[in-house]
């Protein structure tokens, strides 16, 4: 009958197991769980049977134990898990001659045990077949009751009751169907009183259900969120999908390497989430993983500040994958919003905008000038500035705005309309200009320890060699001699552009002299008060 027993239940797992595979592969329990289970146990020492003779008036009856069980578990670390165990197992024997019961032996078994578990598997491994060994033990209590027909009609019963401690050794499986529901299969072997094949002592088979809860085991853990980027400004969209925006800092808590990464986006101006690369994090360790953002020219549109949410999702993989959904508050800045630092100013000039395009290079058709002429790029230059003064284009300073920490800043087509703008305005309405029309610019920052307001200037490359400056003018101190980014030597022009409604002339002379006085004699650009930026 036990042989029979196992055979069925080897047969259910295998059957389950070609099921579930590719039901729902878990790898990984959760922390508690409960559940029952029934098992067959031989308590009584006697093969389970029925035997008779003489047409069924002399023989026995023979069950040699059977019970139910109620279990519970919870994770202590990792695949260590505390497991508490209810059973009640009775098994009975009993003797009868011409048809009369002549004896009668039952024994019941009430164990209560307290043991540990320890999960085989790896987590990473994605398997929904968790086996397992176990150990433990504790009180066993244990009643016989025996009654004999020693008379007609006269019964003598004899109960027997008393406690014994014992311990197990088991082996087992958590087939899981879902998340929260799993096959349990158990066999273990009892030591009642310590002893192996004596008394009580024997193999328990057992099958049943259990219910799960509480959270899996974790692979990482999110130690730290640190934005690196809280204000978000429009302008600089495309310096946002390589820079980042944040570091999220995870810890490995897996006893393997896993790899991670983040996906990333502020919707709705994310044109798509993001996706870092995937970060090897070996075991026990911490790694700070950079958090990008994909913005797309929607956020252009933004016409005053607003808040806005950066969602991340952290994904672990390691065999499966498993992750965390975390959110970090930013600040969007409206579209014209500028944090004074130079070296972003650039990305507010629209070289490549369709309608400043086609009014540079309609501007410099008018003039006819001369093609490949030494002086095309000055001449360029010089139109160009001199028709924003024909166009009324003036120098006006940018309102006070209190407790508004960002400088505003125009663009090029925005200055076309008003007709005005502070110098950062003007600077990056003539970059436009002359960038649309080919002529690399660089601007010149301006911050005097003697000022309390920083100042902003242009250059521009002539494209003329070092040998042919007088063509432009005899006075060296008029130009600038700098790099091109061929890495050859050109004359670069200073223009001052607040000084666009007297002319090109007057700005680059009160240009060359500013840069000579702040850059050269005062040795602003050797103590760093005096910065060139090229425009890219």
């Amino acid at each position: 009958m036990r042989h029979r027993l196992i055979q069925i239940i080897s047969s259910v797992i295998f059957v389950l197991l070609l099921f579930n595979l590719n039901l729902f592969a878990q790898g990984m329990s959760r922390s508690n769980g409960i559940g029952f289970r029934i098992g067959s146990w031989n308590i009584t020492n006697h093969p389970t049977r029925i035997s008779s003779s003489g047409y069924g008036k002399d023989g026995s009856v023979d069950i040699g134990g059977a019970g139910v069980w109620l279990f519970y578990f919870s994770r202590l670390h990792n695949n260590l898990f505390l497991e508490l165990s209810l059973g009640a197992v009775g098994g009975a024997h009993e003797e009868h001659s011409n048809f009369i019961v002549e004896s009668t032996e039952a024994t019941a078994i009430i164990p209560f045990l307290l043991g540990l578990r320890y999960d085989l598997l790896s987590p990473k491994i994605p398997s929904s077949l968790l086996p397992y060994v176990s150990f433990g033990g504790g009180p066993y209590w244990i009643t016989k009751v025996e009654t004999k027909n020693k008379y007609l009609y006269q019964d003598e019963t004899i109960i027997e009751s008393g406690q014994e401690t014992g311990a197990y050794l088991g082996i087992g499986t958590n087939l899981l169907i879902a998340s929260w529901l799993g096959l349990n299969f158990d066999m273990k072997y009892h030591f009642i009183d310590f002893e192996f094949e004596k008394g009580h002592s024997g193999l328990e088979l057992g099958m049943g259900l259990c219910l799960m809860w509480g959270r899996k085991r974790e692979m990482f853990q999110i130690k730290d969120i640190r934005l690196v980027v809280k204000d978000i400004y429009p302008a600089y969209y495309q310096f946002y999908n390589s820079y980042p925006i944040a570091l999220v800092s995870v810890k490995n808590l897996a006893s393997y390497p896993i790899e991670v990464k983040v996906k990333s986006v502020v919707r709705p101006y994310s044109e798509r989430p993001k996706n870092s690369e995937y970060v090897l994090i070996e075991k026990g360790k911490t790694k700070d993983i950079p958090v990008t953002a994909i913005f797309g020219k929607s956020l252009l549109a933004l016409s005053k500040r607003e808040p806005a949410i950066l969602d991340m999702e952290v994904e672990a993989r390691a065999g499966k994958v498993f992750s965390k959904t975390i959110s970090e508050r930013i600040t969007l800045h409206s579209r014209n919003a500028w944090n004074g630092e130079m070296d972003k100013l650039n990305l507010f000039v629209t070289a490549d905008d369709e309608e400043i395009l086609t009014l540079s290079r309609k501007i410099i058709a008018n003039k006819r000038l001369k093609i490949n002429s030494d002086l095309n790029n000055f001449d360029k230059a010089k139109v160009l500035f001199n028709e924003l003064k024909n166009r009324g284009i003036h120098y006006h300073s940018d309102p006070n705005i209190i407790f508004y920490k960002d400088d505003r800043v125009q663009y090029a087509l925005e200055t076309l309309k008003l007709k005005n703008g502070d110098c950062d305005d003007l600077v990056v309405l003539f970059a436009s200009m002359l960038e649309s029309a080919g002529i690399n610019t660089a601007f010149v920052e301006v911050k005097d320890p003697d000022k309390e307001i920083a100042h902003l200037y242009l250059l521009f490359d002539s494209a003329l060699d070092l040998a042919l400056g007088y063509r432009i003018s005899t006075n060296e101190k008029r130009y600038v001699v700098r790099e091109k980014r061929n890495g050859k030597q050109s004359i670069w022009v200073p223009v001052e552009t607040t000084l666009i409604d007297i002319g090109f002339d007057e700005a680059w002379k009160i240009g060359a002299t500013n840069y000579l006085k702040e850059g050269i004699i005062r040795n602003g650009i050797e103590e760093g008060w005096v910065r060139i930026i090229e425009v890219e």
